[in-house]
C-alpha cells in the first residue's frame, strides 16, 4: 500500500525552544525525528511559544494554543512535558481527546505523600506514550508505580549522520594532540582542566556558553583555564554554531565529555555527535547513557571527579593516536548500524500509529526492515 492510499496522519509538534524556521540549520536529532515523518505519511505542524516566564502561565498559554489551533491534528508530540502540563491534565480528566506522546528526560519519581501520588497517577494517565532515552529511566519510573509500564518506551536518540557527513565531506581527519569539549550543561570543567594541567603535551579547547541554568561557565573558566597555556576556551552561541562546533570536534584527536553527576543523560548530545564525526571519546561514566562506550570500543570511561583517571585516559590517546582513530571509526559504525536518526524517526513514527490504532504503512515497515538488516 502506497502512502497516497491512506489518510495522512497529522502531528502537532511542540518544542520548548526550537522553531520550524530552524529546521534547515540544525541536525535532525534536535527535532526528535519529526523532519523525516513525511516519508511515512505523517504531516507535521509546529506549536511554538517563546514565553520564558512562569511555568504555570506557559502551560495556560500552550493549552489555549492547542485548543484553538487552526490546523487540525491527530496527536500531540512533545520534546518535553514542560509547558504541556495543562493539556496533559485535561486529557487525564477526559476533557481533551487527542493522544499525547512526550519525551521525558528523567525518571518519574514518586512524592513522599500518598495524596500527592494519587494526583500524580491521575496526571500521568494523560500521557499515551512516554519515550525515554535510557532503560535505566524506565526501570526507575516503574518503581514509582505512577504510570503503566507499557506507556514507557526506550528510544534510541541517534544523531543525524547525513548532517555530519556534509561537514566531513572532502576533509581528512588531521593528526594532532587536541582534545575538544563542546558541552554547556552541568559540565565538570575543573576536573578536566586539572588533568590537562599535568599534560603540557596535550591541548584542550573548550567551547561552551557564557551561562547555562545556574552555572556561570564564563566565570568558572576564567578562574581555571587561563592558568595553563595548553588550555583555551571560547564562548559560543549554540544555536548559531553547530556546524562550527562539529568541525572543531572532527578536527580534534578526541572529544571529551566531563560532567557532574546527575540522574539523567547529561552529555549524551556531545557523545552521539562525536560518534557521527568519527571521533574518539573520553567521557564521565554516566550510568544513564544508553550504551557503554568502552564495551562498544569507541571510548574511555572515567569516574566522576577523577583527575587521575582523566589524566591517564588523555595521555593514553595522546601517545596512541592510531587507537583514537580506530575508536572514532568504531563509533561511526555503531551510529550507522544501531544508533541513528532513521531509527529514531521510524521508532517514534511506529508509536504514533500504535497509539492511534492505525496500520503501519509500507514505508515504515521497509525502513524498520532495512535497519534490522544493517544491525
Amino acid at each position: 500500500m502506497l502512502i497516497s492510499d491512506f489518510d495522512v496522519m497529522k502531528i502537532l509538534y511542540y518544542h520548548r525552544f526550537l522553531k520550524k524556521t530552524e529546521t534547515n540549520a540544525l541536525p535532525g536529532h534536535f527535532f526528535n525525528g519529526v523532519l523525516g515523518m513525511e516519508e511515512f505519511g505523517i504531516k507535521v505542524s509546529y506549536l511554538e511559544n517563546s514565553y520564558l516566564g512562569n511555568r504555570i502561565i506557559l502551560a495556560i498559554k500552550v493549552a489555549i494554543q492547542v485548543i484553538f489551533q487552526s490546523e487540525s491534528f491527530d496527536l500531540i508530540y512533545g520534546s518535553t512535558p514542560y509547558g504541556l502540563e495543562l493539556v496533559v491534565l485535561l486529557r487525564s480528566l477526559g476533557l481533551f481527546r487527542k493522544p499525547i506522546v512526550v519525551w521525558h528526560h528523567r525518571a518519574i519519581k514518586p512524592a513522599s505523600k500518598p495524596l500527592i501520588n494519587r494526583l500524580l497517577k491521575l496526571y500521568y494517565s494523560g500521557f499515551d506514550k512516554i519515550p525515554m532515552f535510557t532503560t535505566k529511566h524506565i526501570e526507575e519510573s516503574q518503581r514509582a508505580n505512577l504510570i503503566e509500564k507499557n506507556k514507557m518506551m526506550q528510544i534510541q536518540w541517534g544523531p543525524d549522520a547525513e548532517y555530519f557527513d556534509q561537514i566531513m565531506m572532502g576533509k581528512e581527519k588531521p593528526l594532532n594532540t587536541t582534545f575538544c569539549s563542546t558541552g554547556r550543561e552541568n559540565r565538570d570543567f575543573p576536573t578536566l582542566i586539572h588533568a590537562f594541567s599535568r599534560l603540557p603535551q596535550s591541548n584542550l579547547i573548550i567551547y561552551t556558553t557564557k551561562v547555562h541554568g545556574k552555572m556561570n561557565n564564563e566565570k568558572l573558566l576564567m578562574d581555571y583555564a587561563k592558568r595553563y597555556p595548553n588550555v583555551d576556551f571560547t564562548l559560543v552561541d549554540t544555536k548559531n554554531s553547530n556546524r562550527f562546533l562539529a568541525n572543531e570536534v572532527y578536527n580534534s584527536l578526541c572529544a571529551v565529555v566531563s560532567c557532574n553527576e546527575h540522574n539523567y543523560t547529561v552529555g549524551l548530545t556531545s557523545l552521539v555527535e562525536a560518534m557521527a564525526l568519527k571521533t574518539a571519546i573520553i567521557t564521565s561514566d554516566n550510568p544513564y547513557f544508553p550504551f557503554d562506550v568502552e564495551k562498544e570500543g569507541f571510548g574511555i570511561k572515567v569516574k566522576y571527579n577523577d583527575v587521575e583517571g582523566w589524566t591517564k585516559a588523555i595521555n593514553y590517546l595522546t601517545e596512541n593516536p592510531e587507537i583514537a582513530k580506530e575508536m572514532g571509526l568504531k563509533g561511526r559504525k555503531f551510529v550507522d548500524e544501531k544508533y541513528n536518526l532513521l531509527l529514531l524517526t521510524s521508532s517514534i513514527a511506529r508509536s504514533f500509529f500504535e497509539v492511534l490504532g492505525r496500520p503501519l504503512p509500507t514505508g515504515l515497515k521497509a525502513a524498520e526492515k532495512s535497519t534490522l538488516q544493517a544491525s
